[in-house]
């Protein structure tokens, strides 16, 4: 015996799917930036020319450009990093394309220089569906808060607090 689906209840399943593909797509992204993964980070992200907007660190128009700045400044021993995002607020504007505001809570540790960094930013993303497969079109970077602290000398020290390291 077969069962059909109401048309309506179909499209709120498929909708639901999407959520959750752009919630993991998120995550992975976040996860092989924690695992200093700049294959998997850039594959995040749609091929072709896109947007990520990193404030003082620069605007990239292609993945590759991203992952080669990421591999360069990210991916050392020396570099532990801890990216927590949460507070996804994402909304569809058709069928394969979506926008995303994201809280990102971001520590470094950086065992080499005997820093630490704490910041918050908020990611403004879009999304789009490429081949059935949901993929980051565009990410800009908004700071909001930066403490950055050594503690060369001992004690945790406050070097700056402001929305930025940028300063």
């Amino acid at each position: 015996m077969s069962v059909s689906v109401p048309i309506e209840w179909q499209r709120r399943i498929e909708r639901l799917e999407a959520l959750e593909a752009i919630r993991r797509v998120k995550a992975r992204y976040l996860n092989a930036c924690d695992q200093q993964d700049p294959d998997s980070a850039r594959d995040c992200f749609a091929s072709g020319q896109i947007e990520i907007d990193m404030g003082h660190l620069g605007v990239f128009r292609d993945r590759d450009a991203f992952a080669e700045l990421y591999r360069t400044l990210g991916c050392h021993p020396h570099v532990l990093d801890m990216h927590h995002a949460a507070n996804s607020e994402i909304d569809f504007t058709d069928d394969t394309h979506a926008t995303g505001l994201w809280s990102l809570d971001y520590r470094n540790i950086n065992t080499q220089g005997k820093t630490v960094t704490f910041l918050s930013v908020l990611y403004h993303d879009e999304y789009q569906r490429i081949e059935g497969v949901w993929k980051i079109t565009k990410s800009r970077s908004e700071f909001k808060t930066a403490l950055h602290c050594s503690y060369a000398d001992g004690p945790l020290t406050a070097l700056l607090a402001a929305r930025s390291v940028a300063g």
